[in-house]
């Protein structure tokens, strides 16, 4: 035996010891958190900061508290104020006015970036936390340090292609992207810049980029333009032409922006006019296709988003005792279940703005499967990055397929026997790939024993059986036991389920009468062909006895057994042909187990 492929992959790549576990504990709004060591979030009240809209958390490498900022001020794992970390001068009236980010190879150094604002003048600048000094708890060694001037509220981090370096991004005023490198040498200047795309009218919403680090997302808010989605070269920090997504209608903007985990779905939190929640497909190669992709998820009160450790989008709402949650993110349509007043905050609450954290660190590729049963063409669906060189899909049965990005969305593979497989993807980037296995079942279509003809009584039952051991039943009258008792003649089908596997049988349920009868004319010729006079009968009697006479009442036939009859013979002697008369008296037990007495007469005619 082999076996059947159900496959959801998460990549996981162990080149950088940065990932998940930074982003595990959460600060925000009004000195409320979210803790995501568990199996589910805890909520915390611990904290000591209420951010307006933009703030920042880090934690270590098995998802301890390190530090957290709403711009102004920086707090310890302790929850006191760190060593110098006053006086950041983040605006609290800018959307991302800080991100977190650790010094590549350094176990102790982080750099804070933060927007300020100051009258029309928005300045970036960055300060350096020493997680070594002040016994551990840290302290700023480095404040304030200007990067650059005249700049929107617009600021997010990705990991370079090396896993190692981080690209930080942000959006001049003069409509330039400027994406610098944070290597172990320090922040790399210039920055690299890309002049593309509309200018943002309204500096109102987040920069964000795709956790798959191929793409970026920014508000426009014009008359005519809702957001741009920008290609994203996480090796160069290029920014290129985006696509277009129209405003949904007049005066209505784009707040909140956020990825799937695996890149392949974007969602946008609109307000002003309308406050709603759209989802977008980004396998779109055209504008027109983007915008044709649109979903209208939600509606009501939803700001910022923030992709989560425990892969679910969160969303702030604002001056609310709660965050709403897109539970699936990853699945197109409403099936990706939005929740609203998902967790709940019994003190303190949402405001504008949730945690800035570096995306690449909740990227979770997920290669799809379905029909997925013995003799099905198992189909494979992956998002592949625009910023992929190539990928080999192996099935793992000695076959495997080069995917581009013309044929990555819909792979058919038929596999010959049920049993395990080993399968996995193979991505390369950059001069390296990433590499994930997964043991596959392939299992056959499971097989109901149910008797596919029989027959019931008038005001009798019948009990059908699809079968033990199954995962699901489904029967034709909505019935989902093993067993239904059936009263009426008719067809009956049952749908059986096991291992994601399904089949369909179906039984013939037919009348079935008690018979006595008696045939009118019988030919004792010796043909072998009705020969004899007995009774038709498919009940089991009791007690049986009858009896022919002539039509002078002269008794020619007497017996006792239901399967015995008359030959045609008087007194050894053949008659010749004649009618007589027959009488029959007989019982049985009915289907309530009644003992049933019944006497019966009629004519019977012997032809020679």
């Amino acid at each position: 035996m082999k076996y059947l492929i159900t496959l959801f992959v998460l990549l996981s790549v162990a080149v950088s010891a940065f990932g998940q576990e930074n982003a595990m504990v959460w600060y925000f709004g009004d000195h409320v958190g979210l803790d995501f060591n568990g199996d589910s979030p805890v909520v915390l009240t611990d904290g000591e900061m209420k951010a307006e809209a933009g703030c920042a958390t880090i934690c270590d490498n098995q998802g301890n508290l390190l530090f957290y900022t709403n711009g102004n001020t920086v707090w310890n794992k302790n929850h006191v104020v760190m060593a110098n970390g006053d006086s950041l001068l983040g605006s609290q009236l800018r959307n991302q006015n800080c991100i977190i980010v650790p010094k590549p190879k350094s176990d102790s150094l982080y750099y804070l970036f933060a927007v300020i604002g100051s009258d029309s003048l928005q300045s970036f600048t960055y300060s350096i936390v020493n997680l070594h000094l002040d016994n551990g708890l840290g302290r700023i060694t480095q404040k304030n340090l200007l990067i650059t001037r005249h700049i929107l509220e617009k600021l997010t981090a990705i990991q370079h292609c090396n896993k190692e370096d981080y690209w930080i991004v942000t959006h001049g005023a003069n409509n330039v992207f400027y994406s610098y490198l944070l290597t172990e040498a320090g922040l790399q200047l210039p920055p690299v810049t890309s002049k593309t795309g509309t200018q943002p009218k309204v500096d109102i919403g987040y920069l964000k980029v795709s956790p798959a680090a191929d793409k970026m997302v920014l508000p426009i808010n014009n008359d005519s333009l809702l957001a741009e989605v920008y290609p994203f070269d996480n090796q160069t920090g290029i920014i290129s032409q985006p696509l277009q997504i129209n405003s949904m209608e007049e005066n209505t903007y784009c707040y909140g922006v956020e990825f799937s985990p695996d890149g392949g779905l974007l969602y946008a939190t609109t307000g002003g006019k309308s406050y709603e929640l759209w989802q977008f497909d980004l396998k779109a190669k055209t504008s027109l296709q983007l915008n044709n992709s649109a979903n209208l998820i939600a509606s009501g009160n939803n700001f910022a988003m923030q992709l989560a450790p425990d892969n679910k989008i969160y969303i702030a709402s604002l001056n609310r005792s709660y965050l709403n949650i897109i539970n699936h993110p990853d699945v197109s349509g409403v099936a990706c279940d939005y929740q609203a007043q998902a967790v709940n905050f019994a003190t303190g609450g949402s405001l504008m703005g949730l945690p800035n954290l570096v995306q690449s660190w909740m990227y979770k590729p997920d290669l799809k499967s379905e029909n997925t049963c013995l003799a099905d063409s198992t189909g494979f669906n992956f998002y592949l990055p625009a910023n992929i060189d190539s990928a080999v899909l192996n099935f793992g049965d000695g076959t495997e397929k080069r995917l581009t990005p013309e044929n990555y969305l819909l792979n058919l593979h038929q596999y010959q026997d049920t049993g395990h497989y080993q399968a996995y993807l193979k991505l390369y980037h950059c001069g390296d790939f990433e590499f994930v296995s997964k043991q596959i079942n392939i299992n056959p279509y499971p097989v109901s024993p149910l008797v596919a003809d029989t027959a019931v009584c008038p005001e009798c039952s019948v009990v059908l059986d699809a079968g033990d051991g199954f995962d699901s039943y489904l029967w034709s009258n909505g019935n989902q036991n093993r067993f239904i008792t059936v009263y009426d003649p008719g067809n009956y089908s049952v749908t059986i389920g096991k291992n994601g596997c399904f089949s369909t049988s179906n039984a013939q349920v037919r009348e079935y009468r008690q018979v006595m009868a008696f045939p009118n004319a019988f030919t004792p010729n010796g043909d072998g062909l009705n020969d004899v006079f007995m009774a038709i009968c498919n009940i089991e009697v009791v007690d049986f006895s009858m009896s022919i006479v002539t039509g002078k009442g002269e008794i020619v036939y007497h017996g006792n057994g239901v399967v015995q009859g008359w030959d045609g013979r008087i007194l050894g002697q053949y008659s010749m042909n004649d009618t007589f008369v027959w009488f029959v008296n007989y019982s049985y037990y009915n289907e309530l187990g009644i003992l049933v007495k019944r006497e019966k007469k009629g004519f019977v005619t012997l032809i020679r």
